[in-house]
């Protein structure tokens, strides 16, 4: 598999875009989407002009996240899709494009075409950080944005279940035949605690994240419990989950700072 070339061609839309973020799981299921937007709202909260990418053209759930609808999107110039914007973050998905009962029945070329155009033609303008939250699979797409978007780094979600442990080693040995830094791993769904206790219990098994953590010398940046939900609320809104996630994000900030892949190596930026 060849390694992402040194020079890019990058679409003039993404050139004020300072740091560009894959979220990447080979597994589904792991939360991955969760993980991708309440660290995009930490980072909003820390005072980055942060969007975020529904990469998964087949399955997109940030617009249910966010509350979002199709009505909310406009075109500027009739060529760029102006982002939507929701708690302070742009963002844009397939699922603001597509009929919500409308399943997107592609092969592989049209969804990485797909992908590569909700990027690239979308008005982002200036942000200091843009979160791509990717679906989950080692196929065209993730192989498209790897080798043809400015990923400065990835970051790798999965559970403490031996299958998703599994298939995320996958992941990340594709990532890293693709030359793409891989900043650590975050563990979802580690454990359960319900309110009136303090026992937790590992409902998925325990251990698997620190397990591949070690095996691939990353930093395990953190352990998300379960939360049970009543509707479709943002975690980052719940006082004790908002204190792990601004603790993700400085991590990620740290990393970012400590890294040899320095922003201006990767996308040529734009002042005015």
């Amino acid at each position: 598999m060849p390694k992402k070339e040194v020079s890019l061609r990058i679409p003039e839309s993404l050139r004020k875009v300072k740091t560009i973020l894959g979220v990447f799981s080979a597994k589904g299921g792991v939360g991955k989407s969760e993980i991708a937007l309440n660290l995009a709202l930490s980072l909003k909260s820390k005072g980055y002009s942060t969007g975020l990418v529904d990469a998964d053209i087949y399955g997109p759930s940030q617009p249910l996240l966010l509350d979002a609808s199709s009505g909310e999107l406009e075109v500027k110039d009739k060529e760029l899709l102006s982002p939507v914007v929701k708690e302070g973050i742009k963002f844009i998905s397939m699922g603001l494009i597509a009929k919500e009962r409308m399943p997107v029945i592609w092969r592989g070329p049209m969804v990485s075409g797909a992908v590569m155009q909700l990027l690239s033609q979308t008005d982002w303008q200036d942000l200091d950080f843009l979160i791509i939250d990717t679906p989950p699979g080692t196929g065209d797409v993730q192989l498209t944005l790897l080798q043809r978007m400015p990923l400065n780094a990835a970051i790798v979600v999965t559970t403490p279940q031996k299958v998703s442990v599994s298939d995320t080693r996958k992941g990340i040995e594709m990532i890293n035949k693709l030359d793409v830094p891989i900043l650590g791993l975050v563990e979802n769904m580690s454990f359960f605690q319900p309110t009136d206790t303090e026992k937790k219990y590992y409902l998925f098994g325990k251990g698997g994240g620190a397990e591949l953590a070690k095996e691939y010398s990353l930093d395990l940046f953190s352990e998300i419990p379960l939360t049970e939900k009543e509707d479709f609320s943002i975690l980052y809104e719940k006082e004790n989950y908002r204190k792990l996630f601004d603790d993700l994000s400085k991590k990620v900030l740290d990393k970012l700072k400590s890294s040899n892949k320095k922003m201006n190596q990767i996308i040529p930026q734009i002042t005015e």
